[in-house]
């Protein structure tokens, strides 16, 4: 059974999305984050630059 937090609640009463914003590789830590409430993921371009930037993770996919 998944414990309801204020996440569900907010989803359920007003329709809002809780999202959350990261990227990195490996994507490991998902589950505990939907558990909770979360619904997606996002990023924006100064993140993604810096993930891309800070580890080999993305070489493989862009070479």
């Amino acid at each position: 059974m998944i414990k309801r937090t204020t996440l569900h609640d907010l989803y359920e009463s007003q329709g809002e999305s809780p999202w959350y914003d990261n990227l990195c590789r490996p994507v490991t830590n998902l589950l505990p984050h939907i558990a909770r409430g979360v619904r997606g993921v996002t990023s924006n371009p100064t993140i993604f630059q810096k993930a891309i930037s800070s580890s080999n993770a993305y070489d493989e996919q862009f070479g």
